[in-house]
């Protein structure tokens, strides 16, 4: 099973559909980023792009999550 996680705010897309659905965009969303003159950093945005400004990646394994964890506790928060 896919995993994929938002690389700023942490939103975990686990949903057949909702996978499915990024992979179907994620050709239009590269286009569109380079267009403004950017370089894509995930699949797609994330659901909270207006927040969080984060782009959606595949998890392997979990070391997404692991490297999140990691940095929030060594950023002393």
């Amino acid at each position: 099973m896919r995993k994929l996680i938002c690389d700023r705010c942490g939103l975990t897309l686990m949903d057949r559909g909702d996978v499915f659905m990024v992979f179907e965009g994620k050709v239009a969303w590269e286009e569109a980023v380079r267009a403004r003159g950017s370089q894509p950093r995930g699949i797609f945005p994330c659901m909270n792009f207006i927040r969080c400004g984060g782009e959606i990646k595949l998890a392997d394994n979990g070391w997404l999550v692991r490297y999140r964890r990691w940095l929030w506790k060594s950023n002393g928060q």
